[in-house]
């Protein structure tokens, strides 16, 4: 009987890593292979948790002299839709089925947007990994596509989630203290990023007069350059002007009446408002309630489909989301002036508000 001696020093037989000779030789083999990687210098190694390799990857990004916007992409991905399902697993447990399930899973869940943002990240991690020898191979590479669309699951915003979902926001004291209430239902009439809303200000933003809103950069917040507003959107066809509903200019309205600060939407003590912090804050609101892990970004899917049903074009929601690809409209949503000119009528009648009921 062969033994030898595993990396914990305990010496076992070579049985007892496989059924028969040949699998333990091979099970022997790679018991020595990665034995051999925890007693190498990387910094990764077999045993290293996932999230430790994303950690070092997304640093290595942050110091990079990528843009902005997809630096706080990369990072909001992994903390998304990776964090919780692969951050505790060791590296040596990575398999392509793993890969290739999470993606999938993704896929199916958020749209394909989502999941090419998460085969992305995962594609940088696993590199970084494989750099530190603590795999053979990147197993994102074996995946070739995201495959066949499935039925997508229900949207956590749609035409019957959106009354009450707007009614957990309006009883909430912590959400009109951080004032999101106005926020919640401007989303629900505009469909735009949360980082775009914050960028609005009253005025080069805003004009009453003619009915519109213009969309002129991000609000973002970079690591050694603080908060400021990015003087672009995340493409061209981000830079837009919209006519949206009534209802939508008649808070705007208000809200420029009551303003002591040139941002529609300022934070506590007037300045730009973090987007970050902004979005934690929404989690926090519905913590408790049926809609745990909405997202601002989920009012604009809501958005895109009152659209849809309403008869618009790709082309017509496209502009009016500020989608440079209509296919990014068609497969994860639903000459350029003033867009959004039939999009008024389909969004004209303002989401019912439906309180919450109280307990007991």
């Amino acid at each position: 009987m062969a033994n030898y001696k595993d990396y914990d020093g305990v010496t076992r037989p070579v049985e007892r890593v496989g059924s028969t000779k040949a699998k333990a030789i091979n099970n022997l083999l790679e018991a020595l292979r990665d034995r051999a990687r925890r007693s190498g210098d990387g910094e990764i190694k077999a045993e290293t948790k996932v999230s430790v390799a994303a950690d070092m990857w997304l640093k290595s990004i942050d110091e990079s002299s990528k843009a902005a916007r997809t630096k706080r992409e990369y990072r909001d991905t992994w903390n998304r839709y990776l964090a919780t399902p692969m951050g505790h697993l060791r590296v040596r447990d990575i398999r392509v089925s793993t890969v290739n399930r999470l993606i999938t899973e993704t896929r199916d869940r958020n749209g394909r947007g989502a999941a090419s943002h998460v085969k992305v990240v995962l594609s940088g991690i696993f590199a970084l990994v494989v750099r530190h020898d603590a795999l053979d191979k990147n197993p994102v590479r074996e995946i070739e596509s995201l495959g066949a669309k499935k039925r997508k699951k229900e949207r956590t915003v749609n035409a019957k989630t959106i009354g009450p979902i707007l009614g957990v926001f309006h009883a909430a004291e912590s959400a009109k203290r951080w004032d999101l209430v106005d926020m919640v239902d401007v989303l629900s009439g505009l469909g735009c990023r949360i980082g775009e809303l914050l960028a609005l200000d009253w005025d080069t933003s805003v004009n009453f007069d003619a009915g519109t809103i213009r969309f002129h950069g991000t609000a973002i917040r970079v690591t050694g350059r603080g908060l400021f507003v990015q003087d672009h959107t995340k493409s061209r066809a981000g830079m837009r002007t919209i006519r949206p509903p009534g209802w939508v200019m008649d808070i705007l309205k208000r809200r420029r009446s009551e303003a002591e600060t040139p941002w529609v939407f300022p934070s506590a003590s007037g300045t730009l408002r973090d987007p970050d912090n902004t979005r934690a804050r929404f989690r926090m609101v519905v913590e408790k309630t049926p809609y745990k892990g909405l997202h601002p970004h989920d009012f604009r899917h809501y958005v895109a489909g009152v659209l849809d049903d309403a008869g618009l074009t790709a082309r017509e929601i496209a502009d009016y989301l500020g989608h440079e690809r209509i296919s990014t409209t068609q497969e994860d949503y639903m000459e350029r002036g003033v867009v959004g000119e039939d999009v008024g009528p389909a969004l004209a009648e303002r989401p019912k508000i439906e309180l919450p009921k109280d307990e007991g």
